[in-house]
């Protein structure tokens, strides 16, 4: 008898009818799984665009594996890997999990939940891809170096990281098999994310862009720099577009943390979008720097605040209990109840603080901007740094 969603203690669609590739071509089982903690333990049975199919992938030993311990509820196997959305879930935040699940039971996805439940049952090949992630595509072609972003996210930060002495190799874009777009084109696509680096910059996402039906539900995540007038032209007669503008909070906040960025640009490409689309809206991470100044954001035009930070130093975790006092104080006085919620259950963690300002420093030296003059309540512990 074929098992329903609401029946699994701890089911995730992503391994099953996902396909997600990174920006070093390996193929994952979807965006939020924690790295580190996956090609620690598993970094050899993953497989990559340059030497296997689509196919090839999802009848993996690892796939396969992952799809098990699902459908069994094997925390042994996932707990570290699914940590991210574990942590999210705990501290109250909907996670990636929750919100794939909520779409099959109840939103734009639902008319696949059968078929999705027979998939998991079978652990067969999937019939469709609830979601395409390319990012193997364009690699970490990106014109930002956000302080929270990573070298294999980032062609900007992953050149800083370099200047820095931090990492001594530049990425180069990964290789995808010579079938990989004639095999894309072999599935029913439900969802394509064009996200990155910075999609925008991408020639060959536009090309994926016009191939895809209009039915398609086309879902961007841009860091609103780049002349959205292309994407415009191309999208505009799709049945769905869904626009995401990374930002981390008002003008001064953004132009700091996402640091090449100019929030007046971000706010004329925004409206530009918003124009031809309905469904235009800020994002944010949340992070230690940003965490109580995203309401102000939230006010100028409509978004959200999205992932919280857990895979590096930059979390939450990372505010002392001075600052995190005053930070709840603000959010109290906003009535941002989830992100009081989310900052209350953070457990402070010192070594990772002085990680955070140390990184911060040597970037500061480097780009000659200063944190004290965007967040000065770091005053005492960013001076008494040694970057």
């Amino acid at each position: 008898m074929v098992k329903k969603l609401e029946e699994y203690e701890w089911i995730c669609p992503e391994p099953f009818t996902n396909l997600y590739t990174s920006t070093a071509g390996d193929y994952l089982p979807c965006c939020a799984i924690d790295w580190n903690e996956l090609f620690k333990k598993y970094g050899d049975k993953i497989y990559t665009t340059e030497k296997h199919s689509i196919r090839d992938y999802f009848n993996s030993s690892f796939n396969k594996d992952f799809k098990k311990a699902l459908k069994e509820n094997n925390k042994d196997f996932f707990k570290d890997i699914c940590k991210n959305c574990i942590k999210s879930e705990k501290a109250g935040f909907r996670s990636h999990r929750q919100w794939y699940l909520e779409r099959f039971t109840k939103d734009e996805l639902k008319h696949k939940k059968e078929e999705l439940e027979k998939i998991i049952h079978e652990e067969s090949t999937p019939t469709f891809l609830h979601s395409v992630e390319a990012l193997s595509v364009g690699g970490n072609t990106c014109n930002l170096a956000c302080n929270m972003c990573s070298e294999g996210a980032s062609s900007k930060y992953n050149s800083e990281a370099v200047k820095l002495n931090e990492i001594d190799f530049m990425y180069t874009k990964p290789k995808n098999y010579k079938n990989f777009y004639d095999d894309l084109d072999s599935y029913k696509i439900l969802e394509f994310k064009f996200t990155g680096g910075e999609p925008l910059l991408i020639e060959d996402n536009y090309k994926l862009m016009q191939k895809q039906s209009k039915d398609t539900i086309i879902r961007i995540i841009t860091n609103g720099t780049v002349d959205p007038s292309k994407l415009i032209k191309i999208l505009k007669d799709f049945k769905e577009v869904i626009i995401n503008v990374s930002v981390e909070g008002p003008k001064d906040v953004t132009n700091y943390i996402r640091h090449g960025s100019d929030f007046n640009i971000v706010l004329k490409h925004y409206d530009m979008m918003q124009e031809v689309f309905q469904r235009v809206s800020f994002t944010t991470t949340i992070n230690a720097l940003n965490i109580a100044r995203i309401p102000e954001l939230l006010k100028m035009r409509k978004g959200h605040a999205g992932s919280p930070v857990t895979n590096n130093f930059y979390s939450v975790n990372s505010i002392p209990d001075d600052i995190k006092e005053i930070y709840l104080n603000k959010l109290y006085e906003e009535g941002a109840t989830d992100l009081i919620n989310y900052l209350e259950h953070a457990e402070y963690n010192e070594t990772d603080m002085w990680k955070m300002l140390r990184h911060l420093k040597r970037r500061d030296r480097l780009r000659k901007t200063n944190l004290l003059d965007v967040f000065p309540e770091w005053k005492k512990y960013y001076e008494n740094c040694n970057g």
